[in-house]
């Protein structure tokens, strides 16, 4: 069977899969203690998300006027990986979702601008990574969201043409990169992103219908 004809779904990991906010704002906050300063809440951390560990590190510092150094990168870093696990869980109905998809048919992925390691560990840890026939981090390639060359990467790892995949996100980053791909696109409204999209659900559990209503 020619697998570019074989359908799949390509998630978006933070604010899409896992609720990670309580150990990101947890990292960054440890980093910004470092230099004296309070913590910043988690539900203005939630904004910065979506954009790779090294944005979220500048624009937590910037709540401060602060810029980080490589040092405070490298640390904030190493800090996180040690703690990826500590509070993260998946969204509500996730794990359900993603065992329905698979028993569908459908070739699932994971496109985040994460570190790939922190990637690959939280969905172990979370028992969610067997689910998955890739997973590309955001250094696994020069590309990240939302240039559409890194969900390219995605498909090309699983041989999946564009106009047989689906991607499904919670920031702008996710719609943007499908869009620059020629791939539909799904918002899910329960993550920490808000930005415009024809398609969007509020519970996990839409998602199998959903999907199956695109590709009909």
């Amino acid at each position: 069977m020619n697998k570019r004809l074989t359908k799949a779904v390509v998630f978006d990991l933070d604010g899409t899969l896992i609720d990670s906010l309580p150990d990101l704002a947890g990292a960054l906050n440890r980093s910004l203690a470092r230099h004296g300063h309070g913590p910043v809440p988690p539900e203005d951390v939630a904004p910065m998300v979506g954009d790779g560990a090294k944005v979220l590190l500048q624009k937590g510092y910037a709540t401060y006027d602060l810029v980080p150094t490589d040092e405070d990168e490298a640390i904030f870093l190493a800090d996180y990986e040690a703690h990826v696990t500590d509070l993260t869980e998946p969204f509500p109905g996730i794990p359900k979702a993603l065992a329905d998809l698979r028993d569908a048919g459908y070739q699932l992925a994971v496109c985040t601008n994460k570190p790939e390691v922190s990637a690959r560990k939280v969905l172990a840890a979370l028992e969610l990574e067997a689910s998955f026939d890739a997973v590309i981090g955001g250094d696994a390639t020069p590309f990240r969201k939302p240039d559409p060359r890194h969900l390219q990467a995605v498909l090309q790892a699983i041989d999946v043409d564009p106009t047989h995949a689906i991607m499904v996100g919670d920031h702008r980053n996710d719609m943007a990169t499908a869009a620059g791909s020629g791939v539909t696109a799904i918002f899910v409204t329960w993550g920490y992103g808000r930005t415009d999209a024809p398609i969007r659900i509020d519970r996990a559990d839409q998602l199998p219908t959903t999907v199956a209503g695109i590709f009909a």
